[in-house]
């Protein structure tokens, strides 16, 4: 009878741990964020609805303070919140206007060297080396410029449009960059033809026929090397031998900040999804952070987020499997010292 008492007590607090305390730790100090939103276009909307949301209510509290400060602060908050939703309606119904079907990517490859593309960019699988290595275009641009051999397949279409077109707006760093300090690639207004909306799409078209070359000699677009195209121009992976690209003086005037190791993060921010959220839109996990907006398709998040698992936690499945083992372990090992003791105090008494 004791020992029922014991055991319940422990399943009490065991409970109270789970259901309680455990509860509170994951829902209150670190809230449920939405999920990762791969149609960009709603999730602009929908998170600038929000930010307008968020900041009428903050308006309401500051008339409630009669704070005249605080007041003209949380208006200017609300025309801001007002301007972002309707800057990125009208910038997403452009994207959306664009005929992806009717693109040419032969017309693309003329679009994309009339519009001086390769004064920054390589592209090694159509044998266009970059016109710059990575220090003179890390100290020119403060972050190297990517090779675009793989672009077409790793990012989605839409965002591909839309980061020629304006990049500040498609990665979301118009809180960074403006008319005080501009960014280094800049918004792309055609190359005289007579539909800008046609030039881009033959872009894209041109961008994807390049991408399907490399899978077709590659075999397919490996997890490093879609970790090497989306991320190491700012970030390490020394776990793997990885580090970025150009020179990090340069990387951190432009960021604001030197970007962070991510051999470990799967480890250290990969709850509740994080790493796929983050990676997805960064301001809606980190708001005002520097980091851009990558614009990866869902396959090739999950590839990067399944690459920094093999790095950073690759004892993962026999970790899983040790303690599905123990537990057995330890269930048997319940069951004979159960057995002992009912035969020891059997005894006794």
């Amino acid at each position: 009878m004791k020992e029922l008492k014991i055991f319940a007590i422990v399943v009490f607090l065991s409970g109270l741990l789970y259901w309680g305390i455990e509860p509170y730790a994951h829902h209150e100090l670190h809230p449920h964020t939405d999920p990762a939103v791969y149609d960009f276009a709603a999730g602009d909307d929908s998170y600038s609805k929000s930010m307008l949301e968020s900041s009428k209510i903050a308006l309401e509290k500051a008339e409630v303070s009669g704070d005249g400060k605080k007041i003209e602060n949380a208006k200017l908050d609300v025309q801001k919140a007002e301007k972002n939703l309707n800057d990125y309606k009208s910038f997403w119904n452009d994207i959306k206007a664009i005929d992806f079907k009717s693109a040419d990517a032969i017309r693309g490859a003329d679009v994309f060297a009339n519009a001086g593309c390769t004064g920054c960019h390589g592209i090694k699988t159509a044998g266009f080396d970059a016109p710059m290595d990575n220090a003179t275009s890390s100290s020119s641009f403060g972050v190297v410029a990517p090779d675009l051999s793989t672009a077409g397949a790793i990012y989605d279409e839409s965002f591909l449009a839309a980061v020629i077109k304006n990049p500040v707006m498609a990665m979301k760093l118009n809180h960074k960059f403006g008319e005080e300090r501009g960014f280094p690639m800049p918004e792309f207004y055609g190359v005289g033809g007579d539909d800008m909306n046609a030039e881009l799409a033959d872009l894209v078209a041109y961008l994807k026929s390049i991408s399907a070359k490399y899978i077709k000699e590659n075999g397919k677009i490996s997890d490093s090397k879609l970790f090497e195209d989306a991320c190491q121009r700012c970030h390490d992976i020394k776990y793997d031998k990885k580090y970025m690209l150009g020179n990090r003086i340069d990387l951190a005037n432009y960021m604001g900040s030197n970007p962070p190791d991510l051999s470990m993060m799967i480890r250290s921010k990969n709850s509740d999804n994080y790493l796929n959220k983050f990676i997805n839109d960064p301001q809606k996990m980190l708001l005002a952070t520097a980091m851009p907006r990558v614009g990866l398709t869902k396959e090739s998040e999950d590839q990067v987020v399944s690459y920094l698992e093999k790095i950073g936690d690759s004892k993962k499945d026999e970790r899983s499997s040790v303690g599905f083992y123990t537990m057995i372990y330890f269930f048997i090992l319940g069951i004979f010292a159960t057995l002992w003791k009912i035969k020891v105090w059997k005894e006794l008494h």
